[in-house]
C-alpha cells in the first residue's frame, strides 16, 4: 500500500510540473505510468484518486479533452458561417466565433487557417484577422497544420547496424497493420538483441507463455479495457511476430479506441444519468442545459478511467450544432421580420445543412419560398395590371388576397405593408373610375328618349355600382345610387311590358281593350319621347278615329262628340292635333247644327199648327181666357164744401185704403215687394166696386243660353272657384239669375241644365261670347 501511494505522489508530482505546452511523448509516458498505476490500484483505497490523475491526464493528451472538443465546435459553426456567407455580417460572425477558439488555442492549425480564409473576403475582415494573429502571437509561417503522428516504415529508427548479417532490416512482408497513434510491434522487434530474442512457444518477458497472454487479451478485450488488450498484444507479437489473434485484437481495440466505443457496463450510473437526462432536454429544446449534462457526463466517465466516450462526444457536437442550426433560424426569423428575405432563406438552407431533417429549418425555407413566390407574384400582376373595369378590380381583389394571407404570417412587413397600399391606391382609382362612369351612364340615361336605351344605360350604370358597392361596401353614396338605379330599372321593365299589353290590346280592337289600353298609356307619361310609346299611342288614336268616323257617319253626334273629347285627354295630347280630328270636329258641328234647325223647325212647325188650330176654336177659347171686360171704377172728385143737403143719412160704404206687398222668389233670392195701393174716395153715397188686388208672380227662368264650345261651370262667380261640371258645346242652358264678380264687376249667369247634356243646377257661367250665346227667342233682360 505504501508502494501505491508513493508511486501516486510522485505522478501527481510529476504531473503538476508538466508545462503547459508539453511534449506529447512526455504526457505519453506518465499516461500509460498513470494506467499501470490504475491497474494496480483497482480495488484498493488509491483507487479513486489514480482515476482522477490519469482522467486529468487523458484530458491533457486527448484530442476530445473538453478544449479540443470546444474548439472543434467552433471551427464547425465558423465554417458554416463562411460557406453560407450572405454577406458582411456573415463574415464578422465566423471571425469572432474564430476568435474564440484561438483564445482557447492560439495554435491550433486549423483555426489560424480558416482565420485566413475569412481574411480574403474583405479589406475589413483581413484586418481584423492581423490585429488577432498580433494579439495571440500567432506566426503565419509557422502555422502549418501538424503531420499525421501515423509512424511509416521510414520513419523507424534502425536499432541494430545494418552490416550484422544475422540482423535484416524489416521488409514489407514483415510491417503489420497498426492504428494512428500506437507504435508498430515490428519496431520492438528490430530494436531487440539477437541473444533477447525469444523462440514461439517460449515464455515471455512477463514470466508467463503466449497462451497466457492470449487469454489475458481476449478478457481485458471483452472486459473494456482497449488499451490493456492492445498492450497485451504487443507483449505478444513481440514474441511472435505475426501472430493472427493477437494483430485481430489489436485492431479491434484500437479501431474501438478510435472511435470511442465504451462498453455500456463500464459507464459510470451517474454519468449515464446525466446522459439520458441530458438527452430529454435535448428533445425539449432546452440546449444550454443539455449541453452542461452532456458535458458532466462525460467528465464522470473520465474521471472513472473512460478517456474517450464516443456517445457523449458525439452528443456534444450534436448539441452544437442543434443550437448552432437553432441560432442561424432565429437570425433567419429577424431577417425575415426585415423583410430580407434572400438573407434569411440561406440563413434557413445553412440551419439545414448543419442539421439535415430539421424540421423548422424545412418548414421555414418552404415558408419564405411561398412568400417569396407570392410577392412576386401579387407585384407582377400589379405591375401587368389591364382590361376592362371589372377585370381589374377582380385581379385587385386577387392581389389583395393574396397579400392577406402574407400579412397573417408576416403582420408587420413593410414590403407587404407597402404592396398591399399600392394595390389599395389602384383599387381606389378603380373605384373613383366606376363612380364616374355610373353617374355619366345615369346622365345619359335620363336624357336618352327611346325607353330600350334609358333601359340599357340604366343596366350599365347598375353593373358598374355593384361592383363599385363590392369594392367599398362602406360607400353609402354608391349604395343610394346603385338603390336608385335598380329601381329605375324595374319601372322601366314594369313600363316596356305596359306598353306591349297595351299594344296587344289595341290589336284587338274591342272597346274595352282601347278603354283600358288608354288607362294603361295615360300612365306612362314620363316615356312620352319614346318612338315604341309614340307608336302605340297613334295606333289608338287611329281606332278612336275610325270610331269617330263611324258615329259621324251614323250621325251621332253626341257620340263622335264624346269620341273627340276623349281624343284632346291624355294620352292623345303627345302627337299633336291631327287633321282628321279637325275634319270630324267640323262634321260633328255641321250635324249639331243641322240637328238644331231640325229642333227649330220642327218647334216652329208646331207653334204654326197650335195657331191654326187656335185660330179655328178661337170662339170656343176666347171667352174662357178673356171674359168681357168688366168697367173699371174712376175715381171721382166731390168737392169737400158742397156737402149734399138732406136730411136722412144714407148709409155709404167706404173702403179704407190698403197697401197688399206680393212677395215675388227670383233665382237670386231677393224679394220683390209689389205695392198696389188703391184709393177710392166716395163723394156720394152710391157705393163703388173695387176690384180686390192679386199677386203678380215673377217668372223663374229670366232667359236661355247655348254653349258654343265645351264650357266649365263653376260653384260661385269667380274663376278661382271650383269647376262643378263640363258642359259640351251646343248645350242650352236656362238662366235663373245674373249676377256681378266680386272680383272684376263682370256677369255671371246663374244657370241650370234644360234636360241634355250633364244635369245641374245652381251653377255659374261667365258671360263670354266666345263660350255662350244668348237665344235670340228668349233674351237676358238687360244687367243693371
Amino acid at each position: 500500500m505504501a508502494d501505491l501511494q508513493q508511486r501516486l505522489d510522485d505522478l501527481r508530482h510529476s504531473v503538476q510540473e508538466l508545462p503547459e505546452e508539453a511534449d506529447a511523448n512526455v504526457v505519453a509516458d506518465l499516461e500509460k505510468q498513470a494506467r499501470s498505476l490504475l491497474a494496480d490500484a483497482k480495488n484498493t483505497s488509491f483507487e479513486a484518486d489514480a482515476q482522477a490523475l490519469f482522467g486529468e491526464l487523458a484530458r491533457m493528451s486527448s484530442p476530445t479533452s473538453p478544449v479540443s472538443a470546444t474548439v472543434r465546435g467552433l471551427l464547425r459553426r465558423a465554417r458554416i458561417r463562411i460557406e453560407i456567407a450572405g454577406d458582411d455580417d456573415d463574415i464578422d460572425e465566423a471571425i469572432d466565433i474564430l476568435a474564440e477558439g484561438l483564445a482557447l488555442s492560439p495554435r491550433d492549425p486549423d483555426v489560424i487557417a480558416m482565420l485566413e480564409d475569412a481574411a480574403k473576403h474583405n479589406d475589413q475582415a483581413k484586418q481584423r484577422v492581423s490585429d488577432l494573429f498580433t494579439r495571440y502571437g500567432v506566426d503565419r509561417k509557422a502555422a502549418v497544420p501538424p503531420r499525421s503522428p501515423v509512424e511509416t516504415q521510414r520513419d523507424i529508427p534502425k536499432a541494430v547496424d545494418d552490416s550484422d548479417p544475422e540482423i535484416k532490416p524489416p521488409t514489407a512482408a514483415t510491417v503489420y497493420p497498426t492504428s494512428a497513434g500506437y507504435p508498430a510491434p515490428e519496431r520492438e522487434i528490430s530494436r531487440t538483441p539477437p541473444q533477447q530474442r525469444r523462440a514461439p512457444g517460449q515464455g515471455n518477458a512477463y514470466g508467463g507463455d503466449v497462451d497466457d497472454a492470449l487469454s489475458e487479451l481476449t478478457q481485458a478485450y471483452y472486459s473494456g479495457e482497449y488499451q490493456q488488450v492492445i498492450d497485451q498484444a504487443n507483449r505478444v507479437l513481440s514474441q511472435q511476430p505475426g501472430n493472427a489473434t493477437a494483430l485481430e485484437y489489436r485492431q479491434k481495440a484500437e479501431d474501438n479506441l478510435i472511435r470511442g466505443v465504451v462498453p455500456d457496463h463500464r459507464i459510470p450510473f451517474d454519468a449515464r444519468v446525466a446522459y439520458n437526462r441530458a438527452n430529454s432536454l435535448v428533445r425539449a429544446g432546452n440546449y444550454d442545459e443539455a449541453e452542461r449534462l452532456y458535458r458532466e457526463a462525460r467528465d464522470l466517465a473520465e474521471r472513472n478511467g473512460i478517456l474517450s466516450w464516443k456517445d457523449a462526444e458525439q452528443a456534444l457536437l450534436d448539441i452544437q450544432d442543434l443550437a448552432l442550426a437553432r441560432e442561424m433560424i432565429n437570425e433567419g426569423d429577424r431577417m425575415m421580420a426585415a423583410d430580407n428575405w434572400n438573407d434569411a432563406l440561406r440563413k434557413y438552407e445553412g440551419a439545414l445543412r448543419v442539421v439535415p431533417n430539421d424540421p423548422q429549418a424545412e418548414e421555414r425555407i418552404e415558408r419564405v419560398r411561398r412568400i417569396q413566390g407570392d410577392a412576386e407574384g401579387a407585384s407582377a400582376q400589379l405591375s401587368m395590371l389591364g382590361g376592362s373595369l371589372a377585370e381589374q378590380a377582380a385581379q385587385l381583389q386577387t392581389v389583395l388576397g393574396m397579400i392577406g394571407r402574407l400579412r397573417q404570417t408576416l403582420p408587420n412587413s413593410a414590403r407587404l405593408t407597402q404592396l398591399a397600399d399600392n394595390a389599395n391606391n389602384r383599387l381606389n382609382a378603380i373605384k373613383t373610375q366606376l363612380n364616374e362612369q355610373s353617374q355619366s351612364a345615369i346622365n345619359r340615361a335620363n336624357s336618352a328618349t327611346a325607353l330600350e336605351e334609358k333601359l340599357n344605360l340604366t343596366n350599365e350604370a347598375i353593373q358598374l355600382l355593384e361592383l363599385g358597392v363590392k369594392l367599398d361596401p362602406g360607400d353609402t353614396t354608391m349604395s343610394d345610387l346603385l338603390l336608385e338605379a335598380r329601381s329605375n330599372a324595374s319601372d322601366m321593365q314594369r313600363a316596356r311590358q305596359v306598353i306591349e299589353r297595351a299594344a296587344n290590346n289595341i290589336a284587338q280592337n274591342y272597346d274595352n281593350e282601347l278603354l283600358q289600353a288608354r288607362s294603361m298609356l295615360s300612365g306612362l307619361m314620363q316615356y312620352a319621347q319614346d318612338n315604341r310609346y309614340r307608336t302605340v299611342v297613334n295606333d289608338l288614336l287611329t281606332r278612336y278615329i275610325e270610331r269617330t268616323v263611324a258615329a259621324v257617319d251614323e250621325g251621332d253626334a253626341e257620340e263622335a262628340q264624346a269620341l273627340l273629347q276623349t281624343m284632346r285627354d291624355e294620352p292623345f295630347n303627345i302627337v299633336g292635333r291631327r287633321a282628321e280630328i279637325a275634319r270630324l270636329e267640323s262634321q260633328v258641328r255641321a250635324i249639331q247644327q243641322r240637328s238644331r234647325l231640325r229642333l227649330l223647325g220642327m218647334i216652329g212647325g208646331i207653334i204654326i199648327v197650335v195657331g191654326i188650330v187656335a185660330f179655328l176654336t178661337r170662339p170656343t177659347w176666347e171667352g174662357v181666357l178673356f171674359p168681357s171686360p168688366t168697367p173699371t171704377p174712376t175715381q171721382t172728385y166731390t168737392p169737400s164744401a158742397s156737402p149734399t143737403a138732406s136730411d136722412t143719412p144714407t148709409p155709404s160704404n167706404t173702403p179704407t185704403a190698403s197697401n197688399t206687398p206680393t212677395a215675388t222668389f227670383t233665382p237670386s233670392n231677393t224679394p220683390t215687394a209689389t205695392d198696389t195701393p188703391t184709393t177710392t174716395p166716395t163723394a156720394s153715397n152710391t157705393p163703388t166696386p173695387t176690384d180686390t188686388p192679386t199677386m203678380t208672380p215673377t217668372p223663374r227662368i229670366l232667359c236661355q243660353l247655348l254653349t258654343r264650345q265645351n264650357v266649365n261651370v263653376r260653384s260661385s262667380p269667380s274663376l278661382d272657384a271650383p269647376i262643378f261640371s263640363t258642359v259640351p258645346a251646343g248645350t242650352v242652358l236656362d238662366v235663373l239669375g245674373q249676377e256681378p264678380s266680386p272680383v272684376d264687376g263682370r256677369r255671371w249667369f246663374l244657370v241650370e241644365s234644360a234636360g241634355g247634356g250633364p244635369q245641374f243646377s245652381g251653377a255659374y257661367v261667365r258671360d263670354d261670347a266666345s263660350f255662350v250665346i244668348e237665344l235670340s227667342n228668349n233674351p237676358c233682360p238687360a244687367f243693371p
